[in-house]
This record gives structure tokens, sequence and C-alpha cells, in this order.
């Protein structure tokens, strides 16, 4: 099963063993409002919430198919999962407001239970698409771009290039460049190497669901040129190609040295 078919069924399978019991507690609550959650702080806003959140799964998130049913792409779906859990996020103020400990009304611990079990499964549906079924040996390397810790990526790829560089017959940027490239594509990752803008060639960009790494390299004997590939990133302007996705993205410069067939430099910045 691909990944896209796991989330689908992820999904669905969640909402399905929850959604009678949301349905429930949703028309319940609305009907019993005068006597029951519009005694509570900001009662109004809180109906307002449960509403919301019961449209939301009932109109968007609860079906057996939803690409490209109910959204176009995959990352149209993960977009509108990362919006749902944001709009979650920011109305906690009225569940916290009216949290009493032992007092606390049911209806503020079950509303807190259903917002918490669907942040959780968003997360997963992350997960699922990000982490799953990449190549066990190298899921670390995967993992961590998807947390931004670079210099650990950086680290495991000297030591995957240590393996392999002494078997390149030439030292030359373009040969490192692609040795970047195959090791990455066959590891899973949505790589694309000479990427063209308006302004010249991005050596490489990798793509996540929430995330746009931008990857220039520079050859030299000794010489560290991490910041200069950063900087020429930054000064003929990548990040703009991809400014319309609403996505992080972070430039990363690296370094390759002559003399040791490796990486010997690097240097990274948010570009949002």
């Amino acid at each position: 099963m691909d990944k896209i078919k796991k989330i689908e069924k992820y999904l669905y399978d969640f909402f399905s063993s929850r959604f009678q019991d949301i349905d429930i507690f949703y028309r319940s609550t609305q009907r019993d409002r005068q006597y029951g959650i519009y005694r509570l702080k900001q009662g109004d806003k809180l109906m307002d919430f449960i509403i919301s959140i019961h449209a939301n799964i009932e109109e968007h998130f609860y079906s057996n198919n939803l690409i490209p049913q109910n959204f176009a792409t995959p990352e149209a779906l993960l977009f509108a999962l990362e919006n749902f859990k944001k709009y979650l996020n920011d109305n906690q103020k009225y569940l916290d407001m009216n949290y009493d400990e032992e007092k606390t009304d049911y209806i503020v611990y079950d509303t807190q239970k259903i917002k918490d079990e669907i942040i959780q499964a968003i997360d997963y549906t992350k997960i699922i698409y990000d982490y799953e079924d990449t190549i066990i040996p190298y899921q670390e390397l995967r993992y961590n771009l998807i947390t931004k810790n670079i210099p650990e990526f950086i680290n495991t790829l000297k030591a995957i290039l240590a393996s392999v560089s002494y078997a390149i017959a030439k030292t030359q940027e373009g040969f490192f460049h692609s040795n970047v490239h195959l090791i990455l594509k066959l590891l899973g990752f949505e790589i694309i190497s000479e990427e063209l803008t308006n302004n010249g060639r991005i050596d490489s960009i990798i793509r996540f669901s929430d995330k746009i790494y931008i990857l220039e390299f520079k050859f030299n004997d000794n010489d560290d040129l991490s910041e200069e590939a950063l900087q020429q990133i930054k000064d003929k302007e990548y990040a703009l190609k991809f400014s319309y996705e609403r996505k992080e993205i972070i430039g990363i410069g690296i370094s390759f040295c002559r003399d040791t067939r490796n990486i010997n430099g690097y240097k990274f910045e948010d570009l949002n």
C-alpha cells in the first residue's frame, strides 16, 4: 500500500471510530446550549468551536477517498490538516479559561479530548507522509531534514560520501553534486537538480510536506566556500520561486574539498 492510500485509510479509520460519538456530543451540546455550554465563560465562542470541529470533519476529512475527491493533491490535504491543527490550537484559550480542576464541566473535558486526539492524528499523518517507508539504514538522514537538524544531516551525509568518494574517478564539483543527488534520490527524497529560475540554476531542491530545502554546492582545493554558496542562494533570490507555496524554505550552502573528497563546510539559513 502506498503512503497516500495509507494516509487515506488511517484518517478514515480514525474518524470512523470517533465520528458517531463526536456527532452525538455536538448535537446534544447544541440542543442544550442555553442551560449547558452557554453557562460557561465565552460559552458562545466555545459552541462555535465545537460546531466548526464537527463541520470540518464531516465536510472535509471523513471520507474513504480524500484525493482527488476532496483535495487535488496530497500536499493540499496536508496543508488543510495543518490549518485545522492551527485552528484547534488557536481556540485552546476557550477551554483553558473554563478549566477548574475537579470542577471542570464535562463539556470542556470532552472537547479537550476530541481536540487532542485530532491533533495527534494530524501529526501522525505527517509522519506517514514524510517518514514512513524510507530505507531503514538511512531513516536518520531523512529524519534530520524533517526536523531541521542540519548539522546531523551533514555529518551523516559526510559519512556516506566517505565510503564512496575515493571510487570517484574525477574530483570535480559536478561529480560530488551527482553523488549527493544520487544518494538522496535512492533514499526516497523528492530531490530535483539544476532547477531553473529567472536568475540562474539551483543546484538542488528537496521537498517535504511543509518544507523546501535549497542546496547550493561549491568546490575548492581546501577553502570552505559554504558561506559563498549560501550567499549565492540569497543574492539570486532562489527562494522567490517557491514563496507562493507557503512552506518553510531553508537554504544550505555546502562546500566540497578536493583533497579530502568530502564536505569541508556548510552554512544554512531560514529564507522565509
